[in-house]
């Protein structure tokens, strides 16, 4: 890199010490308005590491502006329809937890034995499980069905 306050650890030179890159700075260095008091402000930087971001786009505009430009069209194509059906599905999943687990909430309410009164002292004799459990057992259900 051209400084010691820019370096590349797999995302694009940023700059060292944040997780702050160059593309992340760009557009406020296209933008007139933008002071350097307010992206010291915005991004919790010194002058001098604006000042570094600045010289680097400036030194290696080319290279820069493409990736940007490359950044910028995968931004706007939004993610592939297997990644959005996925993230339905997980969604789904999460409702279902969630009612599941307000359920299980409701259950000492009704009269029943609290599960926080099983323990001899007073811990719960079975632990909430986490989403993941949770998931992982439905999952392992299903699969048993099948």
């Amino acid at each position: 890199m051209t400084t010691d306050l820019i370096h590349d650890r797999g995302r694009g030179p940023e700059i060292v010490g944040t997780r702050v890159t160059v593309y992340n700075l760009l557009p406020h260095f296209l933008d007139p308005t933008a002071t350097e008091a307010y992206l010291c402000r915005m991004y919790e930087l010194t002058p001098k590491q604006i000042a570094a971001a600045r010289a680097y786009v400036l030194n290696n505009s080319d290279t820069v502006l493409t990736e940007h430009l490359r950044i910028e069209a995968r931004m706007a194509a939004g993610n592939p329809p297997q990644v959005i059906e996925q993230a339905k599905q997980t969604h789904a999943a999460f409702l279902s937890f969630k009612d599941w687990l307000a359920e299980r909430e409701k259950a000492p309410a009704r009269g029943q034995a609290s599960e926080a009164t099983a323990g001899s002292n007073g811990a719960e004799a079975t632990p909430r499980p986490t989403f993941r459990e949770w998931f992982a057992e439905q999952e392992a259900g299903a699969r048993e069905e099948s």
